[in-house]
């Protein structure tokens, strides 16, 4: 019986880390196009823009505009991204440690 409750907590310890991680990623994405889809939409494109790079290039614009941003606009983002490295960090360790 043992054997088995620390295989569920094991596997709960791990869902949670990964779903936390998961969903700050997420909604890191999410702020970085918050705080930067407006500067996006006021740049001129060209119809020579559209090909299969437009994204890359797209989202190259995106960390320009969020590198010029001021640090106060930051902030909530910088959590958010702090928030999604501990929870990473947290799952390795865990997997780490409970290996064993």
């Amino acid at each position: 019986m043992g054997k088995r409750l620390m295989l569920a907590f094991k596997v709960a310890l791990y869902i949670l880390t990964s779903t936390s991680a998961l969903f700050f990623g997420f909604w890191e994405l999410k702020l970085k196009r918050q705080l930067t889809e407006e500067a996006l939409n006021q740049q001129h494109e060209t119809v020579s823009d559209i090909d299969c790079f437009y994204g890359f290039r797209r989202d190259i614009r995106r960390e320009r505009i969020l590198k010029s941003l001021p640090p106060r606009a930051l902030f909530k983002l910088r959590m958010v991204i702090s928030l999604k490295i501990i929870f990473a960090v947290a799952l390795v360790i865990a997997v780490i440690i409970l290996q064993r």
